[in-house]
């Protein structure tokens, strides 16, 4: 390609204007690309930040193509933080003959969890019971065969949508019901629910090699609905098992035939001392993690996974990790926004590096059940963790959402 050329592909497809995604869009404008932001929403928060928007299902790569073909400015194909548009993703990228197309293999364990629960086993990797399959009376039996509390979760869905805690047998039913809404494909897995402590990973893939992953300890919210409320950086993995994750990973890229980009993975350290990976996604993860790694190591992902997606090098630069939390913002309850107090107050505090609100005043709020109801995050960094949790602290005493509906101030949780 002629340096001509390189000048003239600058705009990036980006596949959903999620919350998660937003940093994407604004990170690529400042390393001089222009975006497409492709969702069929209009009011998606990532429409404000892209130069252009089109209006088409992240699942129809056909559709995609018939609006963008033709075009001579298209660099690169990039999904972050939502594994839905990972089909429309590796379609695309061939169809476009981009650089290093996602595998169906690795689409497939992104996007079905029972998938990626045969891949582990396949490796020999750390893993717990678990069936899958359609709900009725054979899936039914099968998960009656499983040690309860079980969970059962869509195989095909993200951001905790459709986990049910099962506390029973006899619940199964119930739980087959509530947790089918979320799934496109009418599929479900059972699992053993397993007790640790709980991680995300975010990797990065050059050549077919981890060259770079993060870990964090991971904070969900209680039963039943088991959503990110925050992660702490750097995670605290015993020395072996860190040695012991970076082989599972290059295994897993081998496996996949995943050559170059982004990967982000849920983990939880067993009792047991060995660390379970409970599902994955070719892509960068959400929740703030690419700009809290960036601060807490250097790395920036997004501008590495953008390398990666238009064939550019990939490029790190790392420091000693410094401790670093996400927050997520969030409401225990519904009702509509009225105004969002203690933001000055919390934009003066040290060690705030990010504040990112997703609902403005006159929007419905919804009770934080799944990850697209958050209601923003925060990023922020500091000396030591007890220094770092006392800023958490005291963002969560100062900002308070108004609904008012119930003419009341909303503390975080």
């Amino acid at each position: 390609m002629t340096k001509s050329e390189q000048d003239r592909k600058r705009t990036l497809v980006i596949l959903g204007g999620a919350d998660g995604s937003v940093s994407t869009y604004e990170r690529a404008r400042e390393l001089g690309f222009r975006t497409i932001c492709v969702d069929v929403r209009p009011g998606a928060p990532a429409v404000a930040c892209a130069d252009e928007f089109l209006q088409v299902s992240v699942r129809a790569p056909e559709q995609i193509a018939a609006a963008l073909d033709g075009r001579d400015d298209l660099a690169g194909v990039l999904c972050p933080a939502s594994d839905v548009g990972l089909p429309a993703l590796a379609w695309l990228t061939r169809h476009w003959g981009m650089p290093d197309p996602l595998p169906e293999y690795a689409v497939k364990a992104s996007t079905d969890k029972s998938v990626f629960r045969a891949l582990c086993d396949h490796l020999g990797l750390p893993s717990y019971r678990s069936v899958g399959g359609r709900p009725g009376r054979e899936l039914a039996d099968a998960a009656r065969q499983l040690r309860f509390p079980a969970l059962v979760k869509p195989v095909d869905s993200s951001g905790s949508r459709g986990v049910v805690s099962c506390s029973g047998p006899g619940r199964l039913n119930a739980a087959f019901t509530e947790s089918l809404a979320f799934s496109p494909s009418g599929r479900l897995v059972v699992e053993e629910h397993l007790d640790g402590t709980h991680f995300t990973i975010e990797a990065l893939v050059v050549d077919g090699r981890t060259v770079f992953h993060a870990v964090t300890d991971r904070t969900l919210t209680p039963p039943p609905f088991f959503v990110t409320s925050s992660h702490l950086l750097p995670g605290a993995l015993p020395a072996d098992v860190e040695l012991q994750l970076v082989e599972a990973l290059d295994l897993i890229c081998t496996e996949l035939g995943y050559r170059t980009g982004p990967l982000t993975l849920d983990a939880v350290l067993g009792r047991d001392g060995r660390l379970y990976l409970i599902e994955m996604g070719a892509r960068m993860g959400g929740n703030g993690l690419a700009e809290a790694i960036e601060h807490c190591y250097g790395a920036d992902l997004i501008a590495a996974g953008i390398a990666a997606a238009t064939g550019g090098e990939v490029r790190l630069n790392l420091h000693e990790p410094k401790p670093t939390l996400v927050h997520i913002l969030a409401s225990d309850r519904g009702g509509h926004l009225s105004g969002v107090d203690g933001v000055e107050d919390v934009l003066a505090m040290p060690g705030l590096v990010g504040l990112h609100l997703f609902a403005d005043a006159g929007s419905f709020v919804r009770p934080y059940e799944q990850a697209g109801h958050k209601l923003g995050y925060v990023v922020l960094t500091a000396g030591s963790v007890p220094e770092l949790l006392s800023v958490e602290n005291a963002v969560r005493g100062t900002l308070k959402f108004l609904l008012h509906e119930q003419d009341m101030a909303v503390p975080l949780p």
